[in-house]
C-alpha cells in the first residue's frame, strides 16, 4: 500500500475513535442526568439553639437533603418549629425532628418540664392562697395579679421599724400595693405525670397554691412579706400591664378620705 493510502487509513481510524468517544461521553452525560439523586427541603438549625430555650424563626433555615437520608418526621416548614421549645441543645446544620421539641401547651404534662415556662432572668415561686386571698378561685394560669401587703407594726420589734413615717401614723397597720403585674404560670400542684385520656386535667377541689414568676429580689421580698404580714391578690384585667402609683393606706388615711372624723378615746 502506498504511503498516502496508509495515511488515509490512519486518519479514518482516528476519526472513528473520536466519534466513538464523543458518543460515549454524550451517553454517559445523559445517563448521569437521568440518575440524579432526588432531594427535598427540610428545616435545619441555622445557628446553635440552647437547650430549654424558645426557638426563634431567625434560628431556622431550609436545606435540600437526599430523600433517602432524611429522618422520619423531619419538618419542611419553619412555622412548624418556630415558637416551640428545644428539649436539648440543637447544633448548627442539624435537621430538626419532633423528638427535639416540646410545645408550650404540653409543658404541664409533667412537672419536670415546668422550668420551660420560666422566662430568662426569672424564677418560679409557689405561694399559698385561700378563697379570699385567691380572688374566690377566679385566678387561672396565664393571668397577672397585683400583690397587696398589710404590715402591722404592733407585731414587729422597734428595731425593725424606720422612723421616717407619716406624722400621726406611728404604730398603725398599713396596706400597700407591693408588687404589680405578676404572672401566674400554674394553679394548684403541678401534675406528677401525663394525664390519662379518660381523666380530666382539672382539679376537683379549690386550689390552695399558685406559682408566680418573679425577679429574684422580688421573690425574696415576697417570702419576707408572707412571713411578716398579710397578703391578698388582686386580679388584673386581661391585657392590662400598666404600672400604677398608689398611696399607703392606714387608719389615718381611711379616717380622712372617707370622712369618718374619728378621734382617739378620752378626747
Amino acid at each position: 500500500m502506498r504511503r498516502g493510502g496508509r495515511i488515509l487509513v490512519l486518519l479514518g481510524l482516528i476519526l472513528g475513535l473520536l466519534t466513538a468517544g464523543g458518543t460515549f461521553l454524550v451517553l454517559s452525560s445523559s445517563q448521569s442526568q437521568g440518575q440524579q439523586i432526588p432531594t427535598r427541603p427540610v428545616i435545619i438549625a441555622q445557628q446553635n439553639i440552647p437547650a430549654r430555650s424558645e426557638i426563634s424563626p431567625s434560628a431556622l433555615g431550609t436545606a435540600n437533603w437526599p430523600e433517602a437520608y432524611i429522618p422520619v418526621g423531619a419538618f419542611d416548614k419553619s412555622d412548624q418549629v418556630a415558637g416551640k421549645l428545644a428539649i436539648d441543645a440543637i447544633y448548627q446544620g442539624q435537621i430538626i425532628l419532633p423528638q427535639m421539641l416540646i410545645d408550650k401547651t404540653q409543658v404541664k404534662e409533667t412537672r419536670s418540664n415546668a422550668s420551660f415556662l420560666i422566662p430568662d432572668g426569672k424564677v418560679a415561686v409557689a405561694f399559698p392562697i385561700t378563697d379570699l386571698s385567691g380572688v374566690a378561685g377566679a385566678i387561672q394560669a396565664g393571668d397577672s395579679v397585683d400583690i397587696l401587703l398589710t404590715l402591722d407594726p404592733g407585731t414587729m420589734s422597734r428595731a425593725a421599724l424606720t422612723t421616717t413615717t407619716t406624722a400621726g401614723t406611728q404604730g398603725m397597720a398599713a396596706s400597700q400595693l407591693m408588687l404589680q403585674d405578676v404572672p401566674i404560670i400554674n394553679i394548684g400542684a403541678w401534675p406528677s405525670g401525663p394525664t390519662p385520656s379518660n381523666q380530666s386535667n382539672k382539679s376537683t377541689g379549690p386550689a390552695t397554691m399558685v406559682t408566680f414568676v418573679l425577679d429574684r429580689q422580688d421573690a425574696l421580698a415576697l417570702k419576707a412579706a408572707r412571713e411578716l404580714g398579710t397578703i391578698e391578690l388582686a386580679l388584673r384585667r386581661a391585657g392590662d400591664h400598666k404600672s400604677m402609683q398608689t398611696e399607703s393606706v392606714t387608719l389615718q388615711y381611711l379616717n380622712k378620705r372617707f370622712n369618718f372624723n374619728l378621734v382617739p378615746a378620752g378626747k
